[in-house]
């Protein structure tokens, strides 16, 4: 009897020896200390048109405990999307995660606007001045409500399709308030792909935007040249030097060509930016590829590594 107790109460004290450590782990909660937190359509009332935008947010996982303010980086969705875009889509709060973790890049917030189909800029007619509100209420709010570094040095864009359009044409208008822009297959066209676009699509998409007209060349309206990154290079090419450019398009992505056209002014120009072009389309899966590269070159601009 005095035997059999001695070994129970050896297995006992080793049972707790092992199974120690594995409780402390999970009461610790140390693999939640690594994700941030996601919060979701939350809703920003524009005092210039009275109109709320939704927007999300998500902030890294040093967030809570460190007084510091962080880096944002806006992130901006494609037509057709929304704020919840980059998280439904490309799971934008775990690869962040993921690259924070390892150090690659540093910790950010990312706001994610919804844009509408207003292709982040003011149209034509001013009845919904997307960049007004973004640039003069948007970015200062979220500044005011979040612990940001609210300088250009810490202050980045991206976005892909209408939304690297987005980050391209605003970085271009506001090259004091963003460091680095990002565009994945951005939406930048030449006069002649407008040109041709069919009047259906032209009408429902580019109108409301940039004008009317759909008489041939008259699809090439004044707003369209104030707000088209071909045509503002050259009358600003020192300026957007000091924002850092990212640029990717697929192969056989139809946006392809202005993207290029956009390449060949700033080679022209000598304007310092990173231009990728690989094998793929106008989609997901492409942009997927794009992503980790463009947030570790955000991260470099981010971290004064340029």
């Amino acid at each position: 009897m005095t035997r059999r107790l001695i070994f129970l109460l050896i297995l006992l004290s080793c049972i707790s020896f092992y199974s120690f450590p594995l409780s402390a782990q999970s009461c610790t909660g140390d693999k939640n200390k690594t994700k941030g937190t996601l919060q979701r359509s939350l809703p920003y009332l524009s005092m210039t048109t009275h109109d709320t935008l939704f927007y999300s947010l998500y902030l890294p996982p040093e967030y809570p405990a460190i007084p510091d303010s962080f880096p944002v980086f806006y992130l901006l969705h494609g037509l057709g999307g929304d704020e919840n875009s980059w998280i439904n889509d490309f799971s934008i709060d775990r690869v962040a995660d993921s690259l924070i973790q390892a150090g690659d890049i540093p910790p950010v917030i990312i706001v994610m606007p919804d844009g509408k189909k207003s292709y982040y800029i003011n149209d034509f007619c001013n009845a919904f001045p997307y960049e007004t509100v973004f640039i003069s209420e948007f970015i200062p709010y979220i500044d005011s409500t979040f612990k940001t570094k609210d300088s250009k040095a810490d202050r980045a864009i991206g976005g892909l399709s209408m939304g690297g359009y987005g980050a391209l044409i605003n970085a271009f208008r506001h090259p004091d308030c963003f460091s680095t822009a990002v565009a994945f297959s951005a939406a930048v066209r030449t006069d002649s792909m407008i040109i041709n676009e069919k009047a259906e699509k032209f009408n429902a998409v580019f109108a409301p935007v940039y004008g009317d007209s759909i008489q041939q060349y008259k699809k090439v309206t004044q707003h369209w040249m104030e707000n088209n990154p071909l045509y503002l290079v050259e009358r600003q090419p020192d300026t957007l030097k000091s924002v850092s450019w990212f640029i990717d398009c697929g192969l056989y992505d139809y946006l392809l060509p202005g993207n290029e056209a956009l390449h060949d002014l700033f080679v022209r120009y000598r304007i310092p930016h990173e231009y990728h072009v690989r094998p793929g389309n106008h989609d997901r899966t492409y942009w997927e590829s794009s992503l980790i590269p463009a947030l570790l070159f955000t991260g470099r601009q981010l971290n004064g590594k340029k």
